[in-house]
């Protein structure tokens, strides 16, 4: 055992899951919040203190698009080819920047005086916008190129502006030139543009100068075999189920008491609808939303009238939709999922066609933020482009733009994509060998909820979740179904497809602090998404789209429609979901994340369907064969071949976020936020603790009350666990600091000791190797948020492994039996090993975590030197003090983090004898393993002072 230091202690220790597992209970916890001070925006502050020299010129980064290439190249840009929708984002003095990050988070503080206190975009502009001089000095310096100044954006963060290609390339420095992308021929700068030094004080970027454009993220089948009758099963044949809006309702709990009333849903489109396709939907799903309003946003093109058929003949247009036809769908599935799920809601359509380089969707997205005042406090977006393809402007620039709508209390839903991880492929290509991983440029903000999508895992036993015949709307879900990441990797015809949620982290945009919680990998950048609903067409939702033939239409006592899907469907089901949050709290939210990864860290609210592998139903799951417990992609021609997702797991992961939602949970438990009660100084959280998923390695905590004064406890968590390949062998660390009463999170240090012998006198080096978080929700349940110094970071979710003793949220309940044996313990002859006891009379467990190390540890050196073992008894009876027979276990072939590891080996025997509450004798006898042969007696002696109330 490592020396104690003054006044704290410096432990090692380890544990192994060999006992029952823990009973699965949890308590309501959340964030106590501080009071602070009425924010006074300080006076906007020129930035544009020299004079302009065109002759001094700084590069912009992350502003040149990786299609931009030579062998893309088809030419030069004519000078006088007129380019229009320029902008130049500006950046906020230093102070500015500050006091508007700080409105930020006073907005979602219950207690501060910003509370809720929505901004309109002038007053963004008015109070954290550039200020007049740089707005001027920029316009007259555009004039002077030859530019022209279109107009400054209410947020006084971008200014709008157009010329010719010539003038534009003059200004910035840089060639423009045509490039092939697919079938598209697209502009683009050649070089990193650049401007004068005196302004990159205050510009941050330029806009426009590459086409960027973004996709839908729907799937839709061809028109559905036509339904007999008017209430007819919804059931495509081989058990495939399509999900009604009273589907829907039923699967994801939306409380009846609720239908958005008095809200307003705000859709980006590029296309308008077919009225009669909603008039068909709502006759058919019995629910009954009102038409939207469309709106033509400020310098965007009305995209024209809605297809109203299609045809068969001479091609086939209603499998094969046109590219505006597809657009036209992806809005009519907008509004009708974000209309069924809050009918009472107003939807409004802000749609445009593309302008010159402009994309329309982008256009949409500006004007649902900026325009003033704004017309809905809900926005849904499903589209996308990809991180890697755009650059980090295009992220920064739409992060900035998405943090004004915090400001303005507008809560922004973004679909995180359709092609799995390889978020660059078109979606309706053949997958290549040249997959390119990346997450959605609309998604990467941590200031808009990025929407992922599920799958039923329902195909082995259908009429469990789904009833053989339907109800009113349709309704022939029995309930929640467990569900998957969606990945549907072949199609209909059996080849390989891209069809999958997107989600991965941005490399731009850095890892909010509120993204953490159990299941968040660490710090590498805003992780997607954050949360997740159903969106596989096999089981799509009922659309009516007659421009695809599915127009719902009932002719001669039957109809046919389409099956929707894709997380074009999660995004504005979402959207329909906060739209009830809104009535029911009765005010706008802005940016939900805060609040959503708050309450994910309290598993018992039931405000999450967290999806795992069990859920998934998968077996034998293999994150690099796409199926539903990943969101990997397959090759060319078959499932190999492709990217390796990233696996669905306990609490956040990287392809379905936090999980789907109980919307009734949600709205109950939203306003929850009664300050956290737990009790971290208390002995009665000493024991073993585990991770599921990686059984076979994990921790033995303990605490010591009031070590360091009242109040002032101490923690220390021995770490059990391997090297990161099989072939490394054991690893254990000391995870220790304080522990206050009152508080529900410690920050620790991560140790790692190295150079001793097994059961030998000390030569030990300790080292502090990282740091970590460790979180309770309850007596029986935490987790850990860890990041090594070599770059290894992740979040572990811990279960406690045999029954809670002592433990309550206050403290401990009192003394019980031998349980206050429990602890470290060690010999002062070999101090830098010695153990940690779990003795649980509940169980009649006793487990001691012995950590050591290999006989010639100190000539190996590092952290092989290490080993650990488990000696442990079932039959440890309350009151036991002494007791021989007990075995000893070793267990090796895990890999740190990662996996389960098979039982330990019997590798000896131990006994153990107890003479007061502080000394214990151990004796050993290895007949197998690294040690066999030795044997021996130890002397231990307690680490600290015995709890109170202990007695033999």
């Amino acid at each position: 055992m490592p020396v104690r230091p003054t006044r704290s202690v410096h432990l090692v220790a380890r544990m192994l899951r060999l006992g029952a597992v823990a009973l699965c209970a949890a308590c309501a916890m959340s964030s106590a919040t501080a009071q602070v001070t009425t924010l006074k925006a300080p006076p906007a502050r020129t930035l544009i203190t020299a004079r302009i020299d065109p002759q001094q010129r700084v590069a912009l980064q992350g502003h040149v698009a990786t299609w931009a290439r030579v062998e893309h190249d088809r030419g030069a840009v004519p000078d006088d080819t007129s380019l229009t929708h320029l902008a130049l984002a500006l950046k906020r003095s230093p102070e500015r920047e500050a006091a508007f990050q700080q409105l930020l988070k006073d907005q979602q503080n219950p207690a501060s005086p910003q509370y809720h206190h929505w901004l309109t975009p002038v007053e963004v502009g008015d109070q954290f916008g550039a200020s007049q001089q740089d707005i001027d000095a920029i316009g007259a310096w555009l004039t002077k190129q030859g530019l022209r100044v279109d107009g400054v954006t209410n947020g006084r963060m971008r200014i709008t502006f157009s010329g010719s290609a010539g003038a534009i390339a003059a200004t910035f420095g840089t060639a423009l030139r045509y490039y092939a992308v697919g079938s598209e021929t697209r502009i683009a700068n050649a070089q990193a543009p650049s401007l004068p030094a005196a302004l990159t004080g205050a510009v941050h970027g330029v806009a426009g100068l590459h086409t960027t454009k973004f996709h839908p993220t729907h799937r839709m089948t061809p028109q559905q075999g036509v339904l007999q009758g008017l209430q007819p099963q919804m059931n495509g044949g081989s058990g495939t189920h399509y999900v009604s809006p009273a589907d829907f309702a039923k699967i994801y709990d939306l409380p009846a008491s609720y239908n958005g009333s008095g809200q307003s849903i705000a859709i980006a489109s590029k296309a308008r609808v077919y009225d009669a396709d909603d008039t068909n939907f709502k006759a058919r799903s019995g629910v009954n939303f009102a038409e939207p309003t469309v709106i033509i946003p400020t310098g965007g093109v009305d995209p024209g009238a809605p297809a109203t058929t299609c045809t068969t003949t001479p091609t086939d247009t209603c499998s094969n939709p046109s590219e505006q036809v597809g657009l036209q769908g992806e809005a009519t599935l907008d509004v009708q999922r974000a209309g069924s799920a809050a009918p009472g809601a107003q939807l409004k359509l802000i749609a445009s066609a593309d302008v010159g380089q402009q994309d329309g969707v982008v256009l949409s997205i500006e004007y649902a933020i900026d325009a003033n005042p704004v017309p809905a406090k809900i926005l849904s977006i499903s589209f996308a482009s990809c991180e890697h393809d755009d650059g980090s402007s295009a992220s920064i620039a739409f992060d900035q733009l998405y943090q004004q709508a915090a400001a303005e209390g507008i809560s922004v839903f973004v679909a995180s994509g359709d092609g799995g991880v390889a978020g660059c492929e078109p979606l309706d290509a053949t997958p290549t060998t040249t997959q390119v991983i990346s997450t959605n440029t609309l998604c990467a903000s941590g200031y808009v909820t990025c929407v992922g999508g599920t799958e039923f895992a329902d195909a082995a036993n259908p009429s469990t979740y789904w009833s053989s015949s339907n109800g009113a709307g349709y309704l022939s879900a029995l309930g929640y179904i467990p569900e998957g990441a969606w990945n549907d990797p072949i199609d209909s015809s059996g080849k390989t497809q891209y069809s999958a949620t997107g989600g991965g982290y941005s490399v731009y945009i850095p890892t909010p602090s509120w993204q953490v919680g159990p299941g968040v990998p660490g710090t590498q950048g805003r992780y997607t998404p954050d949360v997740s609903l159903a969106a596989s067409p096999r089981e799509g939702y009922l659309t009516c789209v007659a421009a695809q033939g599915g127009s719902c239409a009932i002719s001669g006592g039957s109809f046919g429609f389409i099956g929707s899907g894709g997380t074009s469907a999660s995004a504005p089901s979402m959207a329909g979901i906060t739209a009830l949050l809104n009535q029911k709290t009765g005010s706008a939210q802005g940016n939900l994340n805060p609040r959503l990864y708050a309450l994910a860290t309290t598993p018992a609210n039931g405000v999450f369907h967290d999806v795992t592998v069990a859920s998934s139903g998968v077996t034998g799951c293999d994150v690099s064969v796409p199926s539903l417990c990943n969101n990997a992609t397959p090759g060319p021609t078959g499932l190999s071949g492709g990217l390796q997702g990233y696996l669905v797991g306990n609490g956040y992961d990287l392809a379905t976020g936090l999980g789907s939602i109980d919307v009734s949970n949600l709205l109950n438990q939203w306003n929850n936020t009664a300050p956290a009660v737990f009790n971290l100084n208390q002995h009665g959280l000493t024991g073993s603790w585990y991770d599921a998923n990686t059984a076979g390695q994990g921790f033995v905590i303990e605490t010591y009350p009031d070590l360091n004064g009242t109040g002032q406890g101490y923690l220390a968590a021995g770490w059990y666990t391997f090297d990161v390949s099989a072939a490394g062998g054991q690893r254990w660390y000391t995870v220790q600091g304080s522990a206050v009463s009152g508080a529900a999170s410690a920050s620790l240090g991560i140790y790692a000791a190295t150079g001793g012998n097994f059961n030998a006198a000390p030569k030990i080096t300790a080292t502090q190797v990282g740091t970590a978080t460790l979180s309770f929700s309850d007596c029986t349940h935490a987790s850990l948020i860890f990041n090594f110094n070599d770059g290894r970071s992740g979040t572990i979710t811990l279960t406690r492994l045999d029954a809670n003793v002592t433990c309550t949220s206050s403290g401990d309940s009192g003394a019980a039996s031998n349980y206050l044996l429990s602890g470290a313990w060690y010999d002062k002859a070999t101090s830098g090993q010695g153990f940690v006891l779990d003795i649980n009379p509940k169980n009649t467990l006793f487990a001691a975590s012995w950590y050591t190390y290999a006989p010639n540890g100190s000539s190996i050196g590092g952290g092989a030197s290490q080993r650990w073992y488990t000696i442990q008894d079932n039959a440890f009876a309350p009151g036991t003090v002494s007791k021989a027979g007990l075995n000893i276990y070793e267990t090796t072939g895990g890999v740190f983090n990662s996996g389960k590891v098979s039982a330990g080996a019997p590798v000896g025997t131990a006994s153990v004898t107890f003479t007061s509450c502080t000394a214990l004798n151990l004796s050993y006898n290895f007949t197998g393993g690294t040690n066999a042969g030795k044997s021996g007696s130890i002397a231990l002696t307690r680490v600290v002072a015995a709890p109170a109330g202990c007695s033999l």
